[in-house]
């Protein structure tokens, strides 16, 4: 199943005073600058990833540590953000140009502390049992929140943030031991797919705040073990859109965990689904999504590149991988950009419907700087909080001038 991306409705307003952001901004970039900068951290190796599970998928309360040589491992959390989306020494450089008052880094980052404001006066909302019906919920919100707010202490250095989005991904690590209605390998399990295209949010929460040591060694230890045992074995292995946010999130994952195997194994299964993409770039799976195709397709290519930046800044090139059919992620993505705004000639139905556009295209714009692309996506900046998966405030962290 997939959505439109939504843009925020108010995103054309000034949601912040410029004089909140300049100040707010100046106060986070030397810690930026000094506390963020990305150590050289090999992947590891772990433990075979645990085989596929039968419903539901259940977690006994992860211990305070792991003993040694367990998945998880008993070291001590890395004190620096590692980036998923964006390196730490270029988060730093988008909020000394947000304090500058330069487009559209000030506007994005006006828009991120307005976002995260209900979410630093609020309260996680974790559950025992989780089961997702639906495409939202308190896991879906619980996950964007805790991502804003850490999202938000980098950029400002308020400690704040940090210890809020803490709250957040421990609330959900403490409590939640068992999902429901999850399957790898069926579309009949909507939890798989929901969890697929948001958990990675805590990840990249827990990431940009230690710097701010909020997060203990138990806690951290604790996350771990959830991720590992419970989050991993739900997540969809399917070969449309649903296996692209499994892959996604597996990427994500592993990579926290310092599982090479892993990381490696779900690149691997991300080329194995690009070999299915066709030679002018169409994906097969999500065309044949009636009036939804364009959609789909959007759907699908927002976790493809999400894996695409991650893998990247771990230094593989994703982006130039050419899939057995001859499809690219640039032939994907421009076969979008072809028939966005001439719907009447997509092949695959008469009647398509253009979706708002999500906000991989600031990601995949950062990248092949196609000239043509912004025509679709740039009123529609800045991207925040309205989303629907953990890619979200991409203006901020992948944005570039638009020439």
């Amino acid at each position: 199943m997939a959505e439109t991306e939504r843009p925020s409705p108010d995103r054309h307003r000034r949601r912040l005073g410029l004089v909140v952001a300049v100040a707010v901004a100046l106060a986070g970039i030397a810690l930026i600058g000094s506390r963020l900068a990305p150590p050289s951290r090999p992947l590891t190796s772990l433990a075979p990833s645990p085989p596929n599970v039968s419903l539901p998928q259940t977690i006994g309360a992860p211990p305070p540590t792991q003993p040694s040589g367990s998945a998880v491992g008993t070291s001590p959390p890395v004190s620096a953000s590692l980036g998923y989306l964006v390196l730490p020494a270029d988060l730093a450089d988008r909020a000394s140009k947000a304090a500058q008052g330069i487009e559209p880094w000030q506007s994005a980052q006006q828009g991120l502390l307005s976002d995260v404001d209900a979410a630093l006066n609020g309260t996680p909302n974790p559950e025992i049992d989780l089961d997702i019906p639906g495409t939202v919920g308190p896991f879906v919100d619980d996950t964007a929140s805790a991502y804003g707010l850490a999202l938000a202490y980098a950029v400002t250095g308020d400690e704040r943030y940090a210890t809020k989005a803490r709250s957040y991904i421990m609330a959900w690590t403490s409590t939640t031991t068992r999902l429901l209605n999850v399957c790898q390998d069926n579309g009949g399990c909507h939890t798989s797919l929901i969890v697929g295209r948001v958990v990675a949010g805590f990840v990249f929460a827990a990431d940009l705040i230690r710097p701010s040591g909020v997060m203990s060694t138990d806690d951290d230890a604790a996350f771990r073990a959830w991720l590992h045992d419970l989050i991993l074995p739900s997540l969809s292995r399917r070969i449309n859109n649903w296996g692209d946010t499994g892959d996604f999130s597996r990427a994500v994952i592993t990579d926290y965990l310092g599982d090479r195997a892993g990381f490696d194994a779900a690149l691997a299964d991300w080329k194995t689904k690009m070999d299915l993409v066709a030679p002018d770039g169409h994906i097969p799976e999500e065309v044949r999504r009636g009036k939804a195709g364009i959609s789909y397709t959007q759907e699908a290519l927002q976790y493809k590149i999400g894996v695409a930046r991650l893998a990247e800044l771990r230094g593989v090139d994703l982006w130039s991988y050419v899939g057995a059919q001859g499809g690219s992620l640039d032939k994907a993505i421009s076969v979008l950009r072809t028939y966005w705004f001439d719907r009447a000639a997509w092949p695959w139905n008469t009647n398509v419907k253009i979706p708002s556009p999500g906000p991989m295209w600031e990601i995949a714009y950062q990248h092949f700087q196609d000239p043509a692309w912004p025509r679709v996506f740039a009123e529609d900046r800045p991207f925040g909080l309205n989303a629907h998966s953990a890619i979200r405030w991409t203006t901020l962290t992948n944005g570039i001038a638009i020439p």
